[in-house]
């Protein structure tokens, strides 16, 4: 016969089973882990201390009860044995993991950065410093950091120079991303400090150091800011390079603490070697092979000290005391911790979502750096409220636009005695200074010329992007951008000269075929545009027979202006130190000096009533301030000594889409509900563009003119 069904053990059943549905508090999935993902060089002495920090981090975090209690687990993948972008995919398409810290370097964030924020996922870097990423994905949400933004250092590093009277600087950076963000930033801030720049060079192999420091110091600066890889040999190239010099400039060294493998130059003095190992600013049982003593007024930037409590906690899991970066990956643990707080309690909403609520509003109780700490955030966040997390390296408090601290983790030191001493410059966050608004040295509203002043005949206009290659996507664009201007205002296309190597719309990068946008999804600005010259035929000489009218009994497009005629030329390139501009991939340049001859021969020839020549390049302001040519006026993207930095990053194309400047003038110039003249516009623009100083002429031609005479005219003009 058949066995009756076991009625008690199925009763058990029922009742277990009503229990963990119904019971509040018990669900089958209370335990689960909160995953975050790892994608670091977790591998070597230095990867090992990484991992160390991860862990101590985790272990602290799931002491007290993990995350609403489900404890924290990492999904590693380690960069020093496996392929960055295999890793990358695998974490994205992995459903448990939201987050993930990493990677190590700004350029392999660019490399897998928009594969997260396509897929909605987090990035915490706790060690990619360039400011480009600020640039980049301030706003997204999908993008953070808890290492210092170079550019924010940059700012502390000029004051520090400013604090002992440098006035006078010279620097040399090494050739990567990390050596362009103090490139980029160390002429800026020298302007809003009031220091003058005698010299900037790059360097990309050891060799070159020597040359480039010889050339910079024959201009006696007070300093030389030396930027280099963490390479120990590198830094005693530039001091021994120096030091036979017998020079009155003293060396400023960034981060000059530690090299690649974690070493760093021994002191000869005991007693400063033991200041730097007590303190933690250098690690223990890593002592290179240089042995030399650094001349007392050296200044130095270098990360905190680590506070006593971390330290000793840091011990307990690892043979090293001190290491580089332990820190920033600790609190990007914390951080991430947070994050999936606020996620895990709200899952409706995205993870970019969670990340900017948590990190940039915070209202609530500061939650110190505890097992109990931890837990009190914790729960509040899950609970609704925002409050401040303290990690090793302070509160973990950003900027309202996300990515950046609000307060950079830094100190500054100098050498006296022999001895590293503290010399510390408050962090502080700098608004532009309105210095360069300041027009007094031009003509005034009292010259502003009568309507019989203005050229009374045709408008036209030369528009080029000189360089080539996906790269330089944001030339092309800025460039095509302002035809489209200008054909929107009315101008004919035949008194527009346009030059575009026109290599973006088919390059092999291009996800979006024939096409080139200045916005991300907004106006196309390729499909419309009839360039009259494209690939080869974009050179120097083209460029220079097209303006002085060399050939014009041809029946080419060229500048068939005369002396009535109102013209604008713009350009968008790669600028070089001394105002040259760079054509196709950087073999050919083209000089301010020679640029203003071509202007002073147009002058002569009468091939232009009134004149306006746009430069957006780096160091564009040599130009600005060197034409003197009746009848012209110079409005340039940047100081003579500084870069003009590109904005409008596109993920999904992975390129760089416009440059400030263009992009704030477009903006003007498209927004403007009443005339206004040029002098407004150059005021405007100084204001709005916050990465670079603006030029313009002073004191040859009134600034006070309408705006519109040089962007198309008044629609028929041309005609």
């Amino acid at each position: 016969m058949p066995r009756k069904p076991d009625k008690t053990l199925f009763n058990i059943l029922i009742i277990v089973l009503f229990f963990l549905i119904f019971m509040p508090g018990v669900t089958s999935g209370a335990e689960d882990p909160v995953y975050v993902g790892v994608l670091l060089p977790l591998s070597g002495s230095d990867g090992q201390n990484l991992h160390d920090a991860l862990q101590l981090a985790k272990e602290q975090i799931n002491a007290g009860g993990g995350i609403g209690g489900r404890p924290l687990e990492f999904i590693l993948r380690d960069t020093r044995t496996g392929d960055l972008i295999t890793y990358a995919k695998y974490l994205v398409k992995d459903p448990r993991i939201r987050i993930v810290i990493g990677p190590h370097t700004s350029e392999e964030l660019f490399l897998i950065s928009d594969l997260f924020v396509k897929n909605q996922k987090v990035l915490i870097s706790p060690t990619a410093s360039s400011d480009e990423i600020y640039r980049a994905y301030a706003g997204t949400g999908y993008v953070w950091r808890t290492i210092a933004n170079d550019g924010d250092i940059t700012s502390a590093v000029m004051q520090h120079i400013k604090a002992h009277n440098g006035e006078k600087v010279a620097v040399l950076t090494i050739n990567s991303s990390y050596g362009k963000t103090f490139y980029d930033w160390i002429p800026y801030w020298a302007i809003e400090n009031g220091i003058s720049i005698t010299g900037v060079e790059e360097y990309s192999d050891l060799e070159e150091i020597p040359d480039a420091i010889d050339h910079l110091i024959s201009q006696n600066p007070d300093y030389l800011i030396f930027v280099h890889s963490g390479s120990v040999v590198e830094i005693g190239t530039a001091f021994l390079t120096l030091n036979a010099m017998n020079a009155s400039t003293h060396l400023y060294f960034i981060y000059p603490d530690v090299d690649e493998q974690g070493q760093i130059w021994e002191r000869l003095d005991p007693g400063t070697l033991g200041f730097l190992l007590a303190t933690g600013l250098w690690k223990t049982g890593s002592v290179s092979m240089i042995s030399t003593q650094l001349p007392d007024d050296t200044l130095m930037l270098m990360s905190k000290p680590w506070a006593t409590d971390f330290s000793q906690e840091y011990h307990t899991i690892s043979n090293t005391s001190r290491s580089d970066f332990v820190p920033e990956v600790y609190d990007a643990v914390l951080v991430a911790a947070a994050v999936m707080a606020r996620f895990t309690a709200y899952p409706d909403k995205s993870p970019g979502n969670a990340a900017k609520s948590i990190l940039t509003n915070e209202t609530g109780d500061t939650c110190d750096r505890s097992e109990a700490g931890f837990q009190s955030a914790f729960n509040k966040i899950q609970g609704g409220e925002i409050p401040v997390m303290t990690g090793v390296t302070g509160p973990l408090t950003y900027r309202k636009e996300g990515v950046d601290r609000q307060v950079p983790w830094y100190e500054t030191y100098r050498i006296e005695e022999g001895k590293v001493i503290a010399d510390p410059i408050p962090y502080q966050f700098r608004e532009k200074s309105g210095s360069g608004m300041d027009l007094s040295d031009t003509p005034s509203d009292t010259t502003q010329p009568t309507d019989k002043d203005l050229p009374t005949g045709d408008y036209w206009a030369v528009i080029g992007a000189l360089t080539r290659d996906w790269v330089n996507y944001r030339h092309q664009a800025d460039a095509l951008t302002m035809y489209t201007y200008l054909r929107e205002k009315g101008v004919p296309d035949d008194h527009i000269i346009l030059l575009v190597f026109d290599d973006i719309p088919q390059d092999r990068l291009n996800k979006k075929p024939g096409e080139v946008y200045h916005t991300p999804g907004e106006e196309e600005v390729r499909k419309q545009a009839n360039p009259d010259y494209i690939g080869e035929s974009v050179n120097k000489q083209m460029l220079i027979d097209i303006l002085s009218g060399t050939g014009i009994e041809n029946d080419e497009p060229f500048l068939r202006s005369n002396e009535n005629s109102t013209v604008l030329i713009y350009l968008s390139s790669h600028g070089a130190p001394g105002g040259n501009l760079v054509l196709g991939d950087g073999d050919e340049q083209i000089s301010a000096k020679e640029i203003s001859t071509v202007l002073d021969n147009m002058a002569k020839n009468k091939r232009f009533g009134r004149m306006l020549v746009v430069l957006e390049s780096c160091f564009s302001g040599v130009l600005a301030s060197n034409v003197k040519t009746p009848g012209v006026l110079v409005l340039a993207a940047s100081a003579e000594d500084e870069t003009s930095k590109s904005t409008t990053y596109d993920s999904e194309l992975s390129a760089w889409l416009s440059d400030e400047f263009t992009n704030e003038l477009i903006s003007l110039l498209r927004s403007s509900d009443r005339p206004f003249t040029l002098r407004h516009l150059y005021q405007q623009l100084y204001y709005n563009v916050r990465s670079s100083h603006p030029s313009i002429t002073r004191g040859n031609e009134s600034l006070d003119v309408p705006v519109h005479l040089f962007f198309g005219g008044d629609n028929n003009a041309a005609s």
